[in-house]
């Protein structure tokens, strides 16, 4: 009697150990435990004014995905869709919902605001495309997202100022409410570690895994063998 409920504790004890062990790639990236990935997040608020003008400050590069022209470095698309506004539209001969086919809902005119792509058929067989002004409250409340409905991380950063992790951040670069201003969490550094020290702690995770599954399959065979 006493040694089947000794058979069966340390059956369980194994169980518990070994679990814990095959779960423990799981724990590693979740508490950034041996991870040598690292990566900074900080939140910067970003100040629209009536005139169709913003301040940010600087090192942010990217606001929202959701708006054209709202990166630092003006990218190919966002001087096309310059030019288009300048040029008052263009026409050309296609579908408009080809053309209209595109990752952004608005495009962002420094100095002017905000504006939406437009597609219209004259009837002549061609396609104009314009861009109609949208108020500057529209378009904001379109791309942003209040904070409650952010990921943890950017909470995280836009409670304390920052947030760290092994993994780049879901939710990051994109236009957040937060105590009635708007925000983008950004990352300001980063450290990727590639080579020995990876392959080190890839090769003590899954080991730990293995060690881990043997364990619960050993503790499982004590336990039926001490009839628990």
């Amino acid at each position: 009697m006493v040694q089947s409920l000794m058979g069966r504790q340390r059956g369980g004890l194994y169980v518990v150990v070994g679990f814990a062990l095959l779960l423990n790639p799981f724990v590693v990236g979740a508490l950034d435990i041996g991870d040598p990935d690292s990566h900074t997040y900080e939140p910067t608020e970003v100040t629209f004014h009536d005139n169709g003008t913003l301040d940010r400050p600087g090192g942010v590069g990217e606001i929202d995905p959701a708006v054209a022209c709202f990166e630092s470095i003006p990218q190919r698309t966002c001087m096309l869709e310059r030019a288009i506004r300048a040029n008052g539209g263009v026409q050309y001969d296609g579908l408009s919902s080809t053309f209209l086919r595109h990752d952004y809902r608005f495009v962002y005119v420094y100095g002017e605001g905000f504006f939406e792509p437009v597609a219209d058929d004259p009837g002549n067989g061609t396609v104009e495309y314009t861009l109609a002004p949208v108020s500057q409250s529209a378009a904001l409340d379109s791309i942003s997202d209040p904070s409650r409905e952010a990921t943890e991380g950017v909470r995280t950063a836009l409670e304390t100022g920052e947030y760290r992790t092994s993994d780049p951040l879901d939710g990051a670069n994109e236009l957040v409410v937060y105590d009635g201003s708007y925000y983008v969490v950004s990352e300001v550094s980063s450290r990727t570690t590639t080579g020995e020290r990876r392959t080190i702690v890839v090769f003590l995770q899954w080991t730990l895994g293995a060690a881990g599954a043997w364990l619960v399959l050993r503790g499982q065979r004590l336990r039926v063998a001490a009839g628990g």
